[in-house]
């Protein structure tokens, strides 16, 4: 089992490293991506299941998907969710027959207490760039900025409260992609009558189908 405590000074030591690079986090253009990953987690009985969906980045169109289980850890503790889960979703993700050149993760990225959520701890692991897309807030405070509902976290803008056919969906910077491309980036994969972005829909799609 993982050490708790050792586990917050990892991610409060991975996470100041990620807030120091945050000003190089490039733009990315949708014409830059080949394919797009969107990952998730579910379980059963006593293992974590990570599935990884692999997409045309342009169509949207899924291509082809992987799994793998793992037992868990750690208990679920707040916060600590990466170390439960991450582990699944890499396995899943390396896979996959194709690197993608962005991964969409079902969780949150830099708004996180000690700015390192599971969408940052996979990015950083895998050095691919990723974004944090969740359906409930964990970190960090809404202020309307330049008429743009933003995430401020660490004292910095790290997020963007998207409203998307009456529901809120919290993006967040994982790892590797600027604030302004996140933002775009996530709202081209939105679609009408599909709560979700399209990568992260179809990973959870598949999660639930594994889970029972």
């Amino acid at each position: 089992m993982i050490d708790v405590e050792r586990a917050k000074r990892l991610q409060k030591l991975l996470g100041e490293r990620a807030l120091r690079e945050l000003e190089e986090y490039p733009d990315i253009d949708l014409s830059e991506l080949t394919y797009v990953s969107g990952v998730d987690a579910s379980y059963s009985g006593n293992e974590v299941i990570g599935v990884a969906v692999l997409l045309d980045a342009l169509s949207l169109k899924l291509i082809t998907y992987s799994t793998s289980r793992k037992k868990p850890q750690i208990p679920y503790i707040p916060g600590l969710l990466a170390f439960r889960e991450a582990p699944a979703i890499i396995s899943a993700l390396a896979k996959l027959p194709e690197k993608p050149d962005l991964i969409v993760v079902d969780g949150h990225g830099l708004s996180h207490p000690r700015a390192f959520g599971i969408a940052t701890h996979i990015g950083l692991v895998l050095k691919r760039a990723s974004i944090g897309v969740a359906k409930k807030p964990l970190y960090g405070e809404v202020k309307l900025i330049d008429g743009r509902e933003l995430i401020v976290a660490h004292g910095r803008a790290v997020g963007a409260l998207i409203r998307h056919g009456g529901a809120r969906l919290y993006v967040s910077i994982g790892y590797g992609v600027s604030l302004r491309s996140s933002i775009k980036l996530v709202e081209f994969m939105l679609k009408p009558g599909v709560k979700l972005p399209i990568p992260t829909h179809e990973a959870d799609n598949i999660s639930r189908k594994l889970s029972l």
